[in-house]
C-alpha cells in the first residue's frame, strides 16, 4: 500500500470523527462491555463519541471472532510458559473492574506475570492520562479500521511502557487478538485461548502466512493489535507496523526508534505527561523498595538505637535530608518522614517517576548524576532545547537530566506538540550557576537564542529571574504598586489576581537593598534593607524575601517573593517550614520566644507587647506579561503547623521591570510570557 493510499484512508475519517466529536461532547455515556451483544466499550470519558457509531464496536466484535480468522501454519510459534497462559485467563473477556478505570482504586496488578518481564512491578499505578490515551487509541483504530497506528513518547521515566500493560488488559478484556513485545525481540501472541511466544528473529526469516494469523475473507477489515517497546536505537520489524497489525510502539522521543514507519504511515504521534504530586504520593507504594524503607524508617527513626547499625543507612542520602525536617520537631511517624522524603525528591528532581522513586532510595546518587550532567556549555544546551521542541534527539545527559518535555495537545488526534523545560527549580538554578560562569553577553545571547523558540519559554523566563531580583533590589523611591488576589478558602489555597485591585493598606517599599545570599536561615541576622536569596538551588515554595523589621514595636514583615519565570508548579509544603523557621528567626531577634499570651505584665502598669511577624507573599511578574485570570496555587499544608509560628499570609502581585539587552547594542526588551507559569 502506498504512502498516498494511507494517507487518504487517515485522512478522510478523521476530519469526519474530530467534527462529529466537537458536536457530540459530552453527549456518550459509558457502559459495560459484553462482546456478545456488540455494546460500546467501557469507562470511555464523556467526551468521546466512539459510543455514537455502531461501526466502531461492530470492528471490535469482528476482531474477537475465532471465526474471522485463520493460521494454519504455527511452527515457528511455541506456546508461551503457564504464566502467560493464566495471565490471559485472568483478562480474556473479563468485566470491567475499578482498578482499570478509576486513578483513586487499588493499583492494577501484574500478576501471574513474571517478575523478571513485568520490571519486578507487583503492580502499576493506573494513571488518569492511561484512561484518556486508551480512548484515543481506540477510537483512532476502530474509525480508521486499523489503518493507523500510534506512538507514545514522551519524558523518560514517566512509565511509557507500564502504559503497554495496561492496554494490554484492557484489550484482553475486549477479547482482541494481541502481538506483546516489551524489546522487539522476543514477542507474545494472544490469540483467542493460548498464548504464544516467538522471537522476531525468527519470525523475519519466514513467509507472511507462517508469521501471524490471517483474516480468512480478503475484505475484511479486521485487525490484530500490536504493542511494543524496541531497546536501544533500533526500529521495529516491518511486519509489526504492517497489515494485519495495527502497531502501537511506546518509546523515548528519539526518531532513530519509528523514523521509517512515521513516515510512512503518518500515525497518531502522541504523548504521556509527567506525574503530578498526588500520582507520585500514589503510586510510591507500588515500588519495589518502598516497604523495605518504611520497615527502615520505623526501625531507626527518628533516631537509631544506641550500639545499632542505623537502618537508613541502606538509602544513602535519607537521613541527612531527614534532619532538615526535624529542626521543627513536627514529624511524628516514619509515614510523615517517608512523606518528606517524596517531597524533597519531588523538589529537587521533578515530575519523572523514575527519577523520583530512584532518589528517594538513593538520593545521594541521583544528585550525583544530575550534578554531573551539569557541565554543559552554551551551544550544547541550544543545541538539545531546539532539538526536543521538535521531535529530534538531544544529548542523553541534557535530555534525561536537565529538560522535562510537557505534552501540549492542540485537538484529540492532532500530533502532539511538546513544552520544554527545566525538570525542576533545583536543575534549573544549576545548570543557571554553571553557564552563568561565562560573562554576561554570553547568556544575553542565550536568553536571545530561546526568544526564538516558542516550546522554550519556560526556559526563557527561569534565565531572566537573576535579573528580575536585580530589578527589585536595585529600585529606590516611592513604593512597588501592589495588586491584591481573590482567596478561594481551600486547602490547599488557590490565589486569583485582581487587576484593578490595588492594595492602599499594604506599602512595599523602593529601597536600595543589598543582595545576600544565604545558605542557613538558622545562621542568619536578619537586617533591614537586605535581599536575601538562598544559595540552595532546590530551595522550596519561594525564591526571595526580604523584611521591614521595626524594633521599637517588636514588629516585622516578611516579604516572600516567587518568581513566575521559575515556577514549575504550585511548589512545596516542605517551603512553609522555611518560612517558619524564618519568623522564629526574627522573633528571636525583636525580643525572644512568644509567651504563651499575647502580653505578659512584668510589673505593675507596664506590659511588654510580643513580637509579632506579618506574611506577606508576594507572585511577581515580569512587567507587561500580566494576563487576566493569573493565579497561584499554593501547596497543601496551607492550614498546618501554624500555631507556634504561623506562615499564612496576604498575597499580592508584583509587576517588575525587566530588561535584558545585549550591553554593546540597543537591543529590545526581552521577557517571558506567563501563560508558561500559570493555571
Amino acid at each position: 500500500m502506498t504512502q498516498t493510499t494511507w494517507e487518504r484512508m487517515r485522512l478522510r475519517p478523521f476530519i469526519g470523527l474530530k467534527q462529529k466529536m466537537l458536536m457530540s461532547l459530552r453527549a456518550c455515556q459509558s457502559l459495560p462491555l459484553d462482546m456478545q451483544t456488540s455494546t460500546i466499550p467501557p469507562s470511555l470519558p464523556s467526551w468521546n463519541v466512539i459510543g455514537k457509531y455502531a461501526g466502531m464496536v461492530k470492528l471490535a466484535v469482528e476482531n474477537a471472532d475465532p471465526a474471522n480468522w485463520e493460521w494454519n501454519d504455527r511452527s515457528v510459534w511455541k506456546l508461551a510458559t503457564k504464566h502467560w497462559q493464566d495471565f490471559r485467563a485472568k483478562w480474556y473477556g473479563a468485566p470491567q473492574c475499578a482498578s482499570l478505570v478509576d486513578p483513586k482504586s487499588t493499583p492494577l496488578s501484574l500478576d501471574p506475570l513474571p517478575p523478571d518481564f513485568s520490571d519486578a512491578l507487583p503492580s502499576i499505578l493506573v494513571r488518569k492520562s492511561y484512561l484518556t490515551m486508551f480512548d484515543h487509541i481506540w477510537a483512532q483504530a476502530m474509525s480508521l479500521e486499523g489503518a493507523v497506528g500510534t506512538i507514545i513518547t514522551g519524558q523518560p521515566g514517566i512509565g511509557k511502557s507500564l502504559f503497554q500493560y495496561y492496554l494490554l488488559v484492557r484489550l484482553l478484556q475486549y477479547k482482541q487478538v494481541v502481538l506483546f513485545s516489551m524489546d522487539g525481540a522476543r514477542v507474545f501472541l494472544f490469540y483467542h485461548d493460548r498464548v504464544y511466544t516467538a522471537t522476531t528473529a525468527s519470525l523475519a526469516g519466514v513467509q507472511r502466512k507462517q508469521r501471524f494469523p490471517e483474516p480468512k475473507s480478503l475484505s475484511s477489515k479486521i485487525f490484530l493489535w500490536s504493542l511494543f517497546d524496541i531497546e536501544g536505537k533500533n526500529e521495529p520489524q516491518r511486519f509489526m507496523v504492517e497489515r494485519p497489525c495495527l502497531p502501537v510502539q511506546t518509546a523515548s522521543p528519539d526518531p532513530s526508534r519509528y523514523k521509517t514507519w512515521d513516515k510512512e504511515q503518518t500515525p497518531l504521534f502522541t504523548g504521556l505527561p509527567l506525574w503530578t504530586r498526588d500520582e507520585l504520593a500514589q503510586g510510591f507504594p507500588c515500588q519495589e523498595r518502598y516497604q523495605s524503607l518504611l520497615d527502615a524508617l520505623r526501625e531507626g527513626y527518628p533516631s537509631p538505637a544506641r550500639n545499632e547499625r542505623d537502618p537508613l543507612d541502606l538509602f544513602p542520602g535519607a537521613r541527612a535530608v531527614l534532619k532538615e525536617r526535624e529542626e521543627d520537631g513536627v514529624i511524628s511517624s516514619p509515614e510523615d518522614a517517608l512523606g518528606y522524603l517524596l517531597e524533597a525528591a519531588i523538589d529537587r528532581f521533578g515530575y519523572s517517576a523514575h527519577d523520583v522513586f530512584s532518589a528517594i532510595v538513593d538520593y545521594t546518587s541521583s544528585t550525583q548524576r544530575h550534578q554531573e550532567a551539569f557541565r554543559i556549555k552554551f551551544t550544547d544546551f541550544h543545541a538539545a532545547v531546539s532539538a526536543l521542541a521538535v521531535n529530534q534527539s538531544a544529548e542523553h545527559s541534557i535530555s534525561h537530566w536537565i529538560l522535562a518535555l510537557w505534552p501540549v495537545y492542540p485537538a484529540p488526534f492532532e500530533r502532539v506538540r511538546w513544552e520544554v523545560k527545566f525538570k525542576s527549580k533545583w536543575v534549573s538554578k544549576s545548570v543557571f550557576q554553571q553557564l552563568r560562569a561565562a560573562e554576561d553577553d554570553a547568556l544575553r545571547r542565550q536568553i536571545r537564542f530561546l526568544q526564538h523558540i516558542p516550546e522554550a519559554g519556560s526556559l526563557t523566563g527561569q534565565f531572566i529571574e537573576p535579573f528580575a531580583h536585580d530589578s527589585i533590589a536595585n529600585s529606590t523611591g516611592g513604593f512597588w504598586p501592589l495588586i491584591n488576589t481573590a482567596f478561594n478558602n481551600a486547602d490547599p489555597p488557590l490565589f486569583t489576581v485582581l487587576r484593578d485591585s490595588v492594595s492602599d493598606d499594604v506599602q512595599f517599599p523602593k529601597i536600595k537593598r543589598e543582595i545576600v545570599k544565604f545558605q542557613s536561615i538558622a545562621d542568619l541576622s536578619m537586617k533591614n534593607n537586605v535581599y536575601y536569596i538562598p544559595a540552595d538551588t532546590d530551595f522550596p515554595l519561594f525564591d526571595s524575601f526580604t523584611i521591614d523589621l521595626n524594633h521599637s514595636t517588636k514588629s516585622a514583615v516578611l516579604w516572600v517573593l516567587q518568581m513566575t519565570t521559575s515556577r514549575l508548579d504550585g511548589g512545596s509544603a516542605r517551603g512553609y517550614l522555611k518560612i517558619r523557621n524564618i519568623i522564629a528567626n526574627l522573633k528571636g531577634q525583636l525580643g525572644g520566644e512568644p509567651p504563651t499570651k499575647k502580653t505578659t505584665k512584668v510589673a505593675a502598669g507596664q506590659i511588654i507587647s510580643t513580637p509579632h511577624v506579618r506574611v506577606c507573599y508576594l507572585l511577581v511578574i515580569p512587567q507587561g506579561d500580566y494576563e487576566s485570570g493569573t493565579q497561584w496555587d499554593f501547596p497543601k499544608g496551607w492550614n498546618k503547623n501554624c500555631v507556634r509560628h504561623d506562615h499564612r499570609g496576604n498575597v499580592y502581585c508584583l509587576e517588575v521591570p525587566v530588561a535584558v539587552s545585549d550591553n554593546n547594542t540597543n537591543g529590545p526588551r526581552i521577557t517571558t510570557s506567563l501563560m508558561n507559569f500559570v493555571r
